[in-house]
């Protein structure tokens, strides 16, 4: 198939909503798993190692309607070529939702919020290891994008760590659907007298089934 949807001009394995790959952002990147419909079964995890879009940006920003963070990030340090592809997407997101929750982000949530978040630690330390996808996607590297304010926050699984991690205000909407191009809601989302943000994406999440 092509790689870039011509739709969205992004990379097809993370263009919503037909993302063709299954990952929980509870678990490390590697742990991803391909459905026998998906058209890179079989490949490994080399097709991830591609530009996220034509325009080969070297800084990209991740937002979502999901968490009120935004994700600067760029490719590997010392990465051949200083270009943002999809496993880096997918690797800087996770290493970003790792961070537990401050005291300041539990304080600005809503009382019905901290319910939620305390049920989503609750699932996660419940949670069995992470297995490892198919022998084909086992491959997938563990080495770290550029993700600003992230650079000490390690990749392994988080399953067990007793604090409320951000990926707890995700609730049971844990599962990545991809990105989608939303100009208004980008420009709403930009703080009034910041400068212009690197290109910016919208992640968006799915529910556990």
């Amino acid at each position: 198939m092509p790689l870039i949807n011509k739709d969205t001009q992004i990379a097809y394995p993370l263009a919503a909503p037909c993302v063709p790959l299954i990952y929980d952002l509870r678990y490390p990147p590697n742990s991803f798993c391909l459905p026998p419909s998906s058209p890179y079964e079989g490949r490994g995890s080399e097709f991830l190692r591609v530009p996220l879009t034509p325009a080969r940006h070297n800084q990209i920003r991740l937002i979502s309607q999901d968490f009120p963070w935004a994700f600067d990030i760029g490719p590997e340090p010392g990465a051949a070529e200083q270009v943002v592809t999809c496993l880096d997407v997918l690797t800087a997101l996770h290493a970003a939702l790792q961070r537990p929750l401050s005291d300041t982000e539990w304080g600005a949530a809503a009382g019905d919020k901290h319910a939620s978040l305390i049920r989503a630690r609750d699932r996660r330390l419940n949670m069995k290891p992470a297995l490892h996808g198919s022998s084909s996607t086992r491959a997938c590297t563990t080495a770290r994008p550029r993700v600003r304010f992230a650079s000490d926050v390690d990749t392994q699984p988080a399953c067990r760590e007793p604090s409320i991690l951000r990926v707890d205000w995700l609730g049971s909407r844990v599962m990545f659907g991809g990105l989608v191009k939303d100009e208004t809601f980008a420009r709403r989302r930009l703080i009034p007298g910041a400068r212009e943000p690197p290109e910016t994406w919208v992640v968006r999440f799915q529910s556990l089934s």
